[in-house]
């Protein structure tokens, strides 16, 4: 049993080392980009292991497979740490530049190891280098390309020295001066496409930012930050919808600012701005997180009131009438007061005669002396 816990809680930790974060978009482009990179790894390693099969290898293929091994779990260590959000604290999270120089010293390992074909094998050079595409600047493409240059100059000083009847000094020369005028080249291209990408990923960004903006704004009050019209009447539309659908009950409450042409008039249009901003502030310190409070036009207000009976409703605008009645307005030197009609919704009515019920019900609480909260008829 022992054993079979151990196990169990093994294959759970291997399965959260190794899940791909799905819920993090930019978490799971570099997971993806990883994954891109082992696939391109798997056919430098592929090709080796059938040079090794076909006798063009001079590692035996006990000891080939246990490098093939130590390559596939660097890969699968930097899997792990996107996995895990550890890559989260690197400079460059997507280790673009780390994993190309994982390959890089793969090939370097390859082209010592290899026999005859090894001008061939310089073409995968070109498979790691578009991984790079996806995130390096034309100043780590070329780093890269002379790192990988350098790599190879070093494979081939080295077979000189240790094994010069295994190679041909003149052709090895000619082929790096070959991948020394491609790579560079390559890399040019690469940071091209590169730079590319950064500027739609830049202008993508932009254009979300102004969709966000846009939508506010339809959706918002430019003045008050509450609610707009459109907004409220198509939460009423909605509210409506599931009041018939699960029979359940809501209420409307319109509110009209008390002689605000007088604000506007003595104190001028920018104190009647800043009333009304303050008005907002303080009106939502009453509604609750379900409701749907927003300007219905000028002076006038409305508050979608969820899940909410008439006698809950006037509860509920009753202790807005009284905060606002004690509020202190700034630029003006008179007490502001609201009066507020309020309408429960009728099964089978629409949502404009619901208006029109608080809205009656608002112009009575104003006939009657204004600052008070008058009820529709049931």
């Amino acid at each position: 049993m022992n054993y079979l816990r151990r196990l169990n809680w093994f294959m759970q930790y291997l399965s959260a080392l190794f899940r791909f974060p799905k819920d993090d978009p930019a978490q799971a482009t570099r997971a993806r980009h990883t994954l891109m990179s082992l696939v391109s790894s798997l056919t430098i390693i592929s090709f080796t292991l059938y040079c090794s099969h076909i006798g063009l290898f001079r590692l035996a293929p006990d000891t080939l497979l246990w490098f093939v091994a130590l390559a596939i779990a660097i890969h699968a260590l930097f899997y792990a740490l996107i996995c895990t959000g550890l890559n989260r604290r690197f400079a460059d999270p997507s280790m673009t530049m780390a994993q190309i120089v994982a390959s890089i010293l793969w090939m370097m390992f390859v082209l010592y190891f290899i026999d005859q074909v090894r001008g061939a094998v310089l073409v995968l050079y070109m498979v790691i280098f578009v991984f790079g595409i996806f995130r390096l600047r034309i100043a780590q493409f070329i780093g890269a390309a002379i790192f990988a240059l350098a790599g190879y100059a070093f494979v081939i000083a080295l077979l000189a020295y240790l094994r010069p009847q295994s190679i041909d000094v003149r052709i090895e020369v000619l082929q790096w001066v070959l991948l020394a005028m491609v790579l560079p080249w390559f890399a040019l291209i690469g940071a091209y496409i590169s730079n590319i990408r950064s500027a739609l990923r830049q202008k993508n960004k932009e254009l979300e930012n102004a969709l966000e903006i846009i939508e506010r704004l339809v959706s918002h009050d430019e003045l008050t930050g509450v609610y707009s019209r459109r907004c409220i009447l198509d939460a009423l539309r909605r509210e409506q919808a599931r009041a018939e659908r699960e029979s359940r009950q809501f209420c409307l409450a319109l509110f009209d600012l008390d002689l605000f042409k007088s604000i506007n008039d003595c104190h001028g249009h920018l104190a009647g701005d800043d009333v009304l901003r303050s008005f907002a502030e303080c009106v939502q310190l009453d509604v609750r997180q379900i409701d749907y409070f927003g300007r219905y036009g000028g002076e006038e207000f409305a508050l979608l009131i969820a899940d909410a009976d008439l006698a809950l409703a006037g509860d509920i605008v009753e202790r807005i009438r009284a905060r606002v009645e004690q509020h202190a307005f700034p630029h003006v030197d008179r007490q502001v007061t609201v009066s507020i009609g309020v309408a429960q919704y009728r099964a089978g009515e629409s949502v404009n005669d619901l208006i029109g019920h608080a809205d009656r019900a608002l112009y009575a609480a104003k006939a009657s002396g204004r600052n008070r909260v008058a009820q529709a008829a049931a």
